[in-house]
């Protein structure tokens, strides 16, 4: 079977901007598009040739209201395009996620999948690779550029439900990095209503996942190569890696979702001479992958092609766009043929920008993190 570590990514069909522009076409076309984008293009007077940039899409369409991934149901925002895509091909499906950390209705989206083994050629701005190709294909080049072998066996303590990460993570995995996946899930609702409620429930709660991983490793100690969890996790289960990398077979770090103190950072790096990668994810987005380029411990990262990120100093006025080297609110973006999502407030989350380099083509975020209101604890998660 051919292996998603022999497909090469390659821009052969349309450009970023003809790209763009069709899934546009496609969003707000009424008898191809979401009900939502369709609404919106007539109440913002959007016709189809007017956006060719996601600066356009931003300008065009403003700040997209979160609450519609909550309160609508999913085919809302999801193009009828898509549906039909699966009717005609039975080697499609419709992939739904969900976002994890928050302790209401969880916002909601589909991503089109394909069934079976990557092509190998994957071009980012073909409508017919679906998004979690690509998503696929961009993970398995970023661990080739930290020189992190495939086919090791690996501990991931992530979310498993319908969470976006989680569930492209398992099938990523399963399909095209791991050998063997050894699981243990992580519920970020419950881990959130615990730290509001009571911070010894989030105690006890991190206390039953350091017991299940430290049973896994004890039964698998020669066997766990890789470890993917989040930043927080890291550090607590620090000497527990110290030892899977001096008396085991650890050759690798994957983590998201918390970010990775420097300090710990640097100690992966420099001390246990690890291969250390990220991942920034978000639900409705997918997820934005790290740059081997480091520096001074600082970690960036990067969007796929049908994805976009900037930071605003007013996360109530998207116009408010903040240069190269500023920090501030970050807003992602969204063109797919089965989803345009035109610019989303990431509500507590803050970034550096920072420009492209190496083989990202994009503007990057520097060192995300949430912003802690006085006496707000980060969680677990």
């Amino acid at each position: 079977m051919a292996t998603s570590a022999q497909s090469k990514i390659e821009n052969s069909g349309l450009s970023k901007s003809e790209f763009i522009a069709e899934c546009l076409n496609i969003a707000i076309d009424e008898k191809l598009g979401s009900p939502f984008m369709i609404k919106k293009a007539k109440e913002k007077g959007v016709k189809k040739d007017d956006i060719t940039s996601w600066e356009d899409l931003a300008e065009h369409f403003g700040s997209t209201d979160p609450e519609i991934f909550r309160k609508y149901p999913i085919n809302y925002t999801i193009t009828k395009w898509a549906f039909q895509k699966i009717k005609d091909d039975s080697t499609l499906e419709l992939s739904l996620a969900e976002t994890g950390g928050t302790t209401g209705p969880p916002k909601k989206t589909l991503y089109l999948a394909r069934l079976g083994e990557l092509p190998k050629v994957i071009d980012p701005y073909d409508l017919e690779i679906p998004y979690y190709s690509v998503l696929t294909s961009y993970a398995v080049e970023n661990l080739k550029d930290f020189n992190i072998p495939l086919k090791l066996n690996w501990l991931a303590i992530v979310p498993t439900g319908p969470h976006a990460i989680g569930k492209w993570a398992i099938k990523l995995f399963e399909r095209d990095i791991a050998q063997l996946l050894y699981l243990i899930d992580l519920d970020p609702r419950f881990i959130k209503k615990a730290m509001m409620t009571n911070p010894q429930i989030g105690g006890i709660y991190l206390k039953h996942l350091q017991e299940q991983t430290e049973n896994i490793i004890r039964q698998e100690f020669p066997f766990i190569q890789g470890i993917f969890t989040t930043g927080v996790l890291l550090e607590k289960m620090f000497p527990m890696i110290q030892r899977l990398r001096t008396e085991g077979n650890l050759q690798a770090i994957l983590h998201g979702g918390t970010p990775m103190p420097e300090e710990t950072y640097k100690i992966l790096l420099e001390e246990l001479q690890l291969p250390v990668m990220g991942f920034y994810g978000q639900s409705l987005f997918g997820t934005l992958f790290q740059s081997s380029e480091i520096e001074a411990y600082n970690i960036d990262y990067y969007p796929h092609p049908r994805m976009n990120s900037f930071v605003v100093s007013d996360p109530f006025d998207i116009s408010t766009r903040l240069s190269y080297g500023d920090t501030g609110t970050v807003v992602s973006q969204r063109v797919s043929p089965e989803c345009v999502i035109p610019a989303l407030v990431q509500t507590g989350d803050l970034a550096t920008l920072i420009p492209p380099k190496g083989k990202f083509k994009q503007d990057g975020l520097r060192n995300p993190h949430r912003e802690l209101k006085q006496g707000q604890q980060i969680g677990v998660y």
